[in-house]
């Protein structure tokens, strides 16, 4: 598979694929994965992160400082602006981003549909998988590793570890499909993500799944992506009744 990173949404689009980090960030901060005053990532990390080179990290990075929704201060941290002026103020000038759509709908219907769409995706991507795609997913486990105190951080590198596999199903409607319902109550995983040991148990998780891909056993793939699912579902669950 040729570069699959961005494939799909700069045919489905015709964006650059500046336009579709800067899209995926914003997006990210209205639903309120990222918060007022959160650092970013450097943009080595966030290269790394979503597979674009270093130039389009900074293009993405512009454009956001253009819509006054971060604050790059030389010689320190990249910072979220989200505060309610700022994403009023984005929202009026941009009034076709409005916030995900998915959480319109209950958490039950989402992740029934999870389990169908992720189940095929993991089947499938155990079949079409290449060594050069486990060593990617190897590599942002590794990250990963690293990362059981950085929540922020951590969600980002597991969207996209979900979008890596899901591309290498090679449906691009099962792919358009699961990023869509990742995106539900990205605010809730945020608050989960800070917990002791979630990080680390999805990290372990996420472990499962790239052992049954390496394997190349579609049955194994698709049991480890459904008790991750299970895992997310129910702590999704319990925080939205606290």
């Amino acid at each position: 598979m040729d570069n699959p990173a961005f494939a799909f949404e700069k045919a489905l689009k015709n964006k650059t694929k500046k336009d579709i980090l800067a899209d995926k960030l914003t997006d990210m901060i209205l639903t309120g994965l990222l918060r007022d005053a959160d650092e970013l990532p450097s943009e080595r990390e966030l290269s790394q992160l979503f597979g674009v080179s270093r130039e389009t990290v900074r293009g993405a990075l512009s454009r956001l400082t253009a819509y006054g929704l971060i604050c790059v201060s030389h010689g320190s941290k990249t910072r979220i602006r989200a505060g309610d002026e700022a994403l009023a103020r984005f929202r009026s000038t941009h009034p076709e981003s409005a916030t995900c759509e998915m959480n319109r709908y209950d958490v039950n219907s989402v992740f029934e549909s999870r389990i169908v769409v992720e189940a095929a995706i993991a089947r499938r991507a155990a079949v079409n998988i290449d060594a050069c795609g486990i060593d990617e997913l190897d590599s942002l486990l590794r990250a990963q590793s690293q990362l059981f105190d950085s929540p922020v951080h951590f969600q980002l590198s597991d969207q996209n570890f979900h979008k890596r596999i899901s591309e290498y199903a090679g449906n691009e409607i099962l792919m358009r499909y699961a990023e869509e319902l990742y995106a539900f109550g990205l605010n809730i995983r945020r608050q989960v993500m800070i917990e002791d040991g979630a990080i680390e148990r999805s990290y372990q998780e996420h472990r499962h799944i790239v052992d049954a891909l390496s394997n190349g056993d579609p049955d194994a793939a698709e049991r480890a992506m459904l008790v991750h699912l299970d895992s997310v579902y129910r702590t999704t669950k319990n925080k939205l009744a606290d």
